[in-house]
């Protein structure tokens, strides 16, 4: 069954980010392992069960930053979005696919984000708050998010006033 693509798709830039967020978050893992192993030889309590559990501790992150790594194009190819006049639509999901449709009357407030690795790519993140949730389109380019922004305001103005 071909499960079916929403039509907008971030810009390829999004893939530099999220492998530059992979490698950063693992590097910080790594560093704690370290810091941990530090701490046990100095204090004379790193033994046998300990070498072992810091092996394990730090396969699973070598093979979770290269699994993650390497499932970054299948990421980019599943992670979409639609707007519409009545609703937004997102998708997500490259093992677990689904679509998640927030009516265009039940957004109560949009926010636009920026961190550092979205700064340094030129891209920029909305945020699309309701009452039970946020959903966030990551990874547009700055001119785009901030159209967007401002198309989802004027779908919701009109939206509130045919209320």
């Amino acid at each position: 069954m071909n499960y079916p693509l929403l039509a907008n798709q971030m810009p390829e830039r999004i893939k530099g980010v999220w492998r530059l967020t992979d490698i950063v978050s693992s590097l910080i893992a790594l560093l704690l392992g370290g810091i941990v192993i530090i701490a046990l030889t100095y204090f004379n309590w790193f033994n046998t069960i300990w070498y072992w559990i810091a092996v394990i501790y730090f396969s699973i992150i070598i093979v979770l930053t290269v699994f993650s790594l390497l499932l970054v194009p299948y990421r980019y190819k599943f992670n979409r979005f639609e707007i519409n006049a009545t609703e937004l639509a997102f998708q997500e999901g490259y093992i677990f696919r689904k679509i998640t449709f927030v009516p265009i009357n039940r957004i109560q407030h949009i926010e636009t984000e920026q961190g550092p690795f979205l700064r340094r790519a030129h891209l920029m993140e909305i945020v699309v708050t309701t009452a039970a949730t946020s959903h966030h389109i990551s990874g547009l380019d700055i001119n785009d998010a901030q159209a967007l922004r401002q198309q989802i305001v004027d779908f919701v103005k009109v939206a509130k006033e045919d209320v």
